[in-house]
């Protein structure tokens, strides 16, 4: 029997505490768009939710702002989302990322190397955690 396949990823759906932050740190930070308003999901769910997508990349992100939602900030110690990685095309990439965090305040790791890839990590305003990711040719 085989393994039923895909094309690529839709869309990565993120739980958010203020959607409006979110997609302003997305906008200047990450440089997504909005690929929607804010809309209202599926009654059952009571989430409303925002599109935004990476215009190189085409990675979308779902920002959900759950009427219910719990407050608490992003961890990675409970089960589910580690963190998300982007991946760049050379150590000056690598380099341009550090300066345009820098550039608007958002506190990040040193370059890290893990043997096989070169990274620097950081946080959304929820916690959520993300690497710029350059892979290398060890490992």
């Amino acid at each position: 029997m085989t393994t039923p396949t895909f094309t690529q990823a839709a869309h990565v759906a993120l739980v958010v505490r203020d959607m409006a932050a979110s997609v302003a740190f997305y906008e200047q930070v990450m440089g997504f768009e909005r690929a929607s308003e804010r809309r209202e999901g599926p009654p059952e769910a009571r989430h409303p939710r925002q599109l935004i997508r990476h215009p190189d990349s085409g990675l979308v992100l779902g920002i959900h702002e759950p009427y219910e939602r719990s407050n608490d900030r992003f961890d990675p110690q409970r089960t589910g989302l580690d963190h998300l990685a982007v991946t760049v095309a050379d150590r000056p990439a690598l380099e341009e990322w550090i300066a345009h965090l820098d550039r608007h305040g958002v506190a990040h790791s040193p370059v890290r190397d893990a043997g096989y890839a070169e990274f620097v990590s950081f946080e959304d305003p929820d916690g959520i955690a993300w690497e710029v990711w350059l892979p290398t040719t060890g490992g």
